[in-house]
């Protein structure tokens, strides 16, 4: 209970010694004695203080060294208080105005990493996902021999493949719902988008299935002879890629369909095109009759 008590009146008396601190310089029209409250602060863990005064002083020192680490200070504060859109523009911004600073470097790799923290779930959305990758990739090029690569390389693949999660949930919502044409399409993207996915051989099958379904049972016979052979070409490309596919049985099996189907539609269309050339050969002699009357 002592220590309990006791914890509370020092994060008390801690709270009351930042608000006197940030009070001071609020009051204070002395820029140095600002800037040293709110690097107490900033080393104190009061971040949102700090980069008040941050803030209110910091174009009283462009061109002066307090100005670089007033703006690495109001970055890496934002950062800490997981404000990771805003430190990522912060940190871009440093490295771009004080590209010799000795923590340029390491402010650009930051404000790759505040986009990658600002990435969220696969299921939302993901323009902060492409950012950081592009940042990512753009510190890559900018420090490639930084201690800071293979862990750049790392975010970046690990950013792809929520990216590659999205894209074949997306597809398989697509299957689940019938839309069986835009499946095809999509799934083929993801595909080729994503070579080394990991999803790629399900993703291949899904979209042999959903080829599959709309050439069988969601096309007129005028479409139906095409669809068929993409169909077809589709298990071609599946069973090369993986000759010992874990979905062998069930593509086979609609290998069959489609091979019998093909040979019902060439018969139909073949029986059609026989109609049409009896139907205009028959126009052509009733023409010819009513011409000789």
């Amino acid at each position: 209970m002592f220590k309990k008590l006791s914890l509370v009146v020092l994060i008390g008396a801690s709270l009351v010694s930042c608000n006197k601190t940030y009070n001071k310089a609020m009051k204070s029209t002395d820029k140095d004695e600002i800037f040293t409250l709110a690097t107490q602060l900033y080393q104190d863990g009061k971040y949102d203080l700090a980069n008040e005064l941050y803030e209110k002083i910091s174009t009283s020192f462009v061109g002066t060294e307090k100005s670089a680490d007033i703006a690495y200070n109001m970055a890496q504060g934002n950062f800490n208080e997981k404000s990771f859109r805003l430190a990522g523009h912060q940190f871009k911004s440093f490295a771009g105005a004080y590209p010799m600073d000795s923590r340029a470097e390491e402010a650009l790799f930051k404000s790759a990493f505040s986009y990658y923290k600002d990435s969220p779930k696969y299921d939302l959305d993901q323009t902060s996902t492409y950012t950081a990758i592009s940042e990512l990739q753009g510190f890559i090029n900018s420090y490639p021999e930084s201690a800071h690569v293979a862990e750049a390389n790392n975010y970046i693949t690990e950013l792809r493949q929520k990216l590659e999660l999205k894209s074949f949930e997306i597809s398989k919502v697509y299957y689940k719902t019938m839309k069986y044409k835009a499946a095809g399409v999509s799934f083929d993207n993801m595909v080729d988008e994503y070579p080394d996915s990991k999803f790629r051989e399900e993703a291949m099958m899904y979209s042999l299935r959903s080829k599959t379904e709309l050439a069988l049972n969601f096309s007129r016979i005028e479409n139906k002879d095409l669809r068929l052979q993409d169909a077809r070409t589709q298990y071609l490309l599946l069973t090369r890629y993986y000759p010992q596919t874990k979905f062998k049985a069930e593509a086979d099996k609609l290998m069959e369909k489609i091979d019998k189907d093909m040979v019902e539609t060439k018969k139909q269309l073949a029986d059609i095109e026989v109609a049409k050339k009896k139907f205009e050969a028959d126009q052509a002699e009733l023409s010819k009759e009513q011409n000789n009357k």
